[in-house]
């Protein structure tokens, strides 16, 4: 009886260390041509969101920005050798105040991009168009869809 018991605990121990292996995905959002991460310096300066889209499945929509969300910018910079961030955000009547979040770090890895605002880490997919471009992809759940957000950075 003992040892049909300490064979059912082993079974449920290797059952339960093969169910957290990690899945591969098999279609990764990136294409292998735009896959390279460029070095930190090329994301130094500031960054616009020029345009957004929502993709539901085949549909991709260009949501309309205000004037505000056309001032505001994300500022990267690096210090000690650590990518940091900062997210401005333009308000008021004619746009020229600004909220901004603190300093975070910034890491890449693969297609990733994990960053810091106030110690909650956010992870979006990155995917580098040129010198002066990226999008970031995130997914979301809107109006029972999942929807692909994706917003276009220029450097200006």
């Amino acid at each position: 009886m003992k040892k049909t018991i300490l064979f059912f605990i082993i079974v449920l121990f290797f059952y339960q260390c093969n169910s957290q292996k990690k899945e591969l995905n098999p279609q990764p959002m990136l294409e292998i041509s735009n896959s390279e991460i460029p070095n930190q310096k090329y994301f130094v300066g500031k960054w616009y969101n020029t345009e957004t889209y929502y993709v539901t499945g085949n549909n991709k929509k260009l949501q309309s920005q205000s004037n505000c969300q056309s001032n505001s910018y994300w500022d990267f910079q690096i210090e000690n050798d650590i990518l940091k961030q900062s997210k401005f955000t333009a308000k008021g009547k004619n746009c020229s105040e600004f909220i901004s979040t603190h300093n975070g770090s910034v890491i890449f890895t693969d297609h990733e991009m994990q960053y810091f605002v106030d110690d909650v880490m956010y992870s979006v997919t990155i995917k580098v168009i040129s010198d002066q471009k990226f999008i970031l992809m995130t997914k979301d759940f809107i109006g029972k869809k999942n929807v692909v957000i994706e917003k276009t950075y220029e450097k200006k």
